[in-house]
């Protein structure tokens, strides 16, 4: 969506947007070992996830309505440096199950990450399509989209039952 977006809105060019995708992949490089080294232990990780995943949404949310390059490369920027809490969700993974385990349940997990990313770019398409079909912003649909997803997501999770290995 990132290209495509600037592309579309913005009328940037493939070289200037193939710009912003390798500063948002090197920041993503580094951010998840900055998240990892601030892990706050089993107890408060839950927490943090949903606040990680719940600012990914209002980032989301504001990409679907701010209509300034310079700001939507901001956001893309801070989308970027926000990104990082995802690898807490590995950690939450692991101290969830029992060592003999751990690999199979990381394995699990990262199998069902890539199934949400298929399912996200798929409905995210739907949404696309049912905008340019009624003539609407495309993006600010899928912008809303992917907020709304990643909220229900955090509901989801938020409700979860606890692993009873986080209660010892």
């Amino acid at each position: 969506w990132l290209s495509p977006m600037l592309i579309d809105r913005y009328g940037f060019s493939l070289v200037a947007t193939g710009k912003v995708a390798l500063v948002v992949s090197v920041i993503s490089l580094f951010v998840p070992s900055i998240f990892g080294r601030f892990d706050p232990g089993p107890v408060k990780r839950r927490r943090r996830i949903i606040i990680g995943a719940t600012v990914m949404a209002s980032i989301f949310c504001a990409l679907a309505f701010v209509h300034h390059p310079l700001a939507t490369v901001a956001l893309i920027l801070l989308m970027g440096l926000a990104s990082g809490y995802s690898v807490l969700q590995y950690a939450d993974v692991r101290s969830s199950y029992p060592k003999e385990t751990t690999g199979r349940a990381l394995s699990v997990y990262t199998m069902a990450m890539f199934l949400g990313v298929a399912l996200m770019q798929w409905g995210s398409g739907k949404v696309a399509a049912w905008a340019e079909h009624h003539q609407a912003e495309t993006y600010e649909y899928v912008m809303l989209f992917v907020a709304a997803m990643l909220m229900l997501g955090c509901l989801a999770f938020r409700f979860l039952p606890k692993s009873p290995l986080l209660a010892q």
